[in-house]
């Protein structure tokens, strides 16, 4: 009796099928699908918070010019929507607190509008009358710091996966 012995032949196939490739490339194709969702939530929410950190850094800008402005702020000039305007003051013609205040809140709404989009801007400074012993007169007097409050509101629209949603920042300051 003789019995044959069969050499084990090696496995030819070394590599990847078709298949198996195609497979993987689905595979990874759906991954990146996810990935790239996500890519596009993480842009749209930090474009969002770097829009309400420029609020915040807006409502710092009237408030710095609300404090250089003392005799304005005391006579109440801050209040208001802010709208653009055409203030005028020159060297010759130097600006009255009010007119100071009314070109800061023509700058500050062009600021507004120039970082955030659809955007207006409201001062509300409570109303109080100067202490005893300090007169009135305008650009040279020493103006004692302001007592009261001002609610600063600055209101934008912003763009969510919804669509656009209105967002605003409201801070309350004594400059």
């Amino acid at each position: 009796m003789k019995i044959f012995l069969s050499k084990n032949k090696p496995n030819l196939q070394e590599g990847f099928s078709l298949i198996e490739i195609l497979i993987s490339l689905v595979i990874f194709s759906f991954a990146l699908v996810g990935v790239a969702s996500i890519m596009t939530l993480s842009m749209r929410g930090n474009h969002n918070g770097y829009m309400r950190s420029q609020a915040s850094i807006l409502t710092i800008d009237i408030v710095s010019r609300m404090r250089a402005n003392l005799a304005g702020l005391w006579e109440g000039n801050y209040n208001g929507q802010v709208v653009n305007g055409s203030t005028t003051c020159s060297a010759a013609t130097p600006c009255t607190p009010a007119q100071l205040a009314d070109l800061d809140k023509e700058s500050w709404y062009r600021s507004l509008q120039q970082i955030l989009p659809n955007s207006t801007g409201n001062i509300d400074c409570e109303t109080h009358t100067l202490p005893p012993g300090v007169i009135n007169a305008g650009l040279w007097v020493a103006y004692p710091p302001f007592p009261g409050v001002c609610r600063i509101t600055i209101s934008w629209s912003e763009i969510n996966e919804s669509g656009s949603e209105d967002q605003s920042v409201k801070i309350l300051i004594q400059p």
